[in-house]
């Protein structure tokens, strides 16, 4: 009998003391559960004011995705008007005060102050410096030549990367996911999944050690891989399109802890992809927000500072966008 009180004692003991952690490790001060609110720039943004694969899911909820059964539907507006007109809603309720907008002219002439004009590389080199010389192109992106089939060090991707050295302009690149789950059965018959490693860049990035070069989709799922080329190549940045809004939550958690772990908390940027569904963009804020690993001080570095400094915003512009409410 002596024996058994002992140990229902210890037990208690050992109970008590992993209480007690809970209770430290819940009220630890550095971590803070409140939504951040201030301002946001979004690094992946679409604004088609046209586009075939897409018109004819305008008016339509999203198709099912696999592993996110029972969610509520993302909705598409009826027309790419509407989609912007939605968009831009959207920008004001969650105070998105820059957006890395591709094709981007269209929108960028209804707000300037707000759209980042980006571009893919389905235009002339020649072309492209052209827009860039009438202030039409800030970032090339989205370069996503993956899905047909080429790799990032196909040398027909040569060019391209040049003209973004030379022109000191953001390359914002697609590596993987590559449209919805199946993509290569049915309308992205060229993907792989093997062709989304992110350390087919390196040779790029010697060869070109100034470029700013930010990852679209954060290379998921590549983590090891991403975090192996981010250690190797400092000026390399990430963006958490789509991840963020379409891979369960607890698989986005973990994988943005990854990075946080691996000391990369200032080179993550927020991006929503937002295609033409609008509210994804609250979706994937939300999933940034509930990350119950972050301080308060890295969401702000998610949601604004990392892609402030990265785009070189000026001290002023960066204190107009903090004043606002």
């Amino acid at each position: 009998m002596k024996y058994f009180f002992t140990l229902v004692a210890i037990a208690a003991l050992f109970t008590s003391c992993i209480q007690t952690e809970a209770k430290e490790q819940k009220a630890d001060p550095g971590i803070d559960t409140a939504n951040y609110s201030g301002p946001i720039i979004d690094m992946h943004i679409h604004g088609f004011t046209d586009n075939p694969g897409f018109s004819d899911l305008l008016g339509q909820d999203m198709p099912p995705r696999p592993g996110m059964e029972g969610l509520t539907p993302h909705s598409a507006p009826a027309s790419f008007e509407a989609v912007k007109k939605e968009t831009f809603a959207q920008f004001k309720k969650h105070n998105i005060v820059k957006a890395m907008t591709s094709p981007g002219v269209d929108w960028h002439n209804e707000a300037p102050d707000k759209i980042i004009i980006g571009s893919g590389i389905g235009i002339p080199v020649e072309e492209l410096r052209v827009r860039h010389q009438r202030g039409q192109l800030h970032v090339l992106g989205e370069v996503a030549p993956n899905y047909q089939g080429i790799l990032p060090t196909d040398a027909r991707l040569e060019p391209y990367f040049d003209l973004a050295y030379e022109l000191d302009i953001p390359v914002g690149y697609h590596l993987f996911p590559g449209g919805p789950q199946g993509g290569a059965y049915g309308p992205y018959p060229m993907t792989r999944a093997s062709q989304g490693k992110p350390l087919q860049l390196e040779e790029i990035l010697l060869k070109r050690p100034s470029m700013k070069l930010y990852i679209m989709h954060a290379a998921w799922p590549y983590l090891e891989d991403l975090k192996a080329l981010m250690y190797a190549h400092p000026q390399v940045y990430v963006e958490l399109g789509v991840i963020c809004w379409n891979l369960p939550r607890k698989e986005f958690h973990n994988y943005l802890k990854g990075l946080i772990d691996a000391g990369f908390g200032k080179r993550i940027m927020y991006g929503s992809d937002q295609m033409i569904w609008p509210s994804t963009i609250a979706d994937g804020i939300e999933a940034v927000n509930t990350a119950d690993f972050l301080t308060m001080e890295q969401k702000e570095d998610i949601f604004y500072n990392n892609a402030a400094g990265f785009l070189e915003l000026s001290e002023e512009e960066i204190k107009a966008h903090k004043a606002l409410k």
